[in-house]
């Protein structure tokens, strides 16, 4: 009898333990991955190694499309994949002109409802307002107006200014005439200041592996 008493405070004993180990792993947090995060070294789930099979096998055949496109001045056409193509977050890979589709150059989107964003939030349509905030000193670019315009050229050793996620501006009012034209503009001058509510981001691009020069 004395057994069978122990045995079955063995048994109780066991199960509660079991119990107990079974809440605790019900309890564990869910880490969700963000894949639409751009950081300074990834660009959702694609990385500086990230190749065109690891790129379909991330996002699936359908969702990459090679195309060729002008280059920035439109003067002469080069290869590129997008991915996400006809959506939203459409997105367009560069690959350096030595490694087509094994080397990722940059990566760049100009949708204006784009869900990519970065980890301070910042992304397509934040204001000039927001980049000099998390900058925490004012910010050179050039006007608007021109194949540069808008380009973002100092910040002026600020937060941003090692970054290697890249912003260029676009301005809406093309009536006020000290911001338009092949000119130096910076976020301290006071016409910038007038208009620094219309002043927002039209495109988002991250260097993964920069060319050489």
């Amino acid at each position: 009898m004395r057994n069978f008493i122990l045995i079955a405070i063995a048994l109780i004993f066991i199960v509660a333990c079991s119990e107990n180990k079974k809440e605790k792993v019900a309890t564990l947090p869910i880490v969700k991955t963000d894949l639409l995060l751009i950081t300074d070294s990834s660009w959702g789930s694609i990385k500086p190694t990230t190749d065109i099979e690891a790129l379909k096998a991330a996002y699936g055949p359908t969702n990459i499309e090679d195309r060729r496109v002008c280059d920035l001045e439109c003067q002469d056409s080069i290869n590129v994949t997008i991915l996400y193509p006809g959506s939203k977050n459409e997105s367009t890979i560069y690959w350096k002109d030595s490694g087509y589709h094994k080397i990722i150059d940059r990566i760049e989107c100009y949708m204006d409802s784009t869900d990519w964003h970065t980890s301070n939030g910042i992304k397509i349509g934040s204001g000039l307002s927001d980049l000099v905030k998390l900058n925490g000193k004012k910010i050179n670019f050039y006007g608007f107006g021109w194949d540069y315009g808008g380009t973002i050229t100092s910040y002026n050793e600020g937060a941003l200014e090692h970054s290697q996620i890249f912003y260029i501006l676009t301005f809406g009012d093309y009536n006020a005439d000290k911001l338009i034209g092949e000119i130096g503009l910076d976020s301290d001058m006071q016409e910038v200041k007038d208009h620094m509510d219309k002043i927002i981001i039209r495109s988002i691009s991250l260097v993964l592996n920069r060319s050489e020069l």
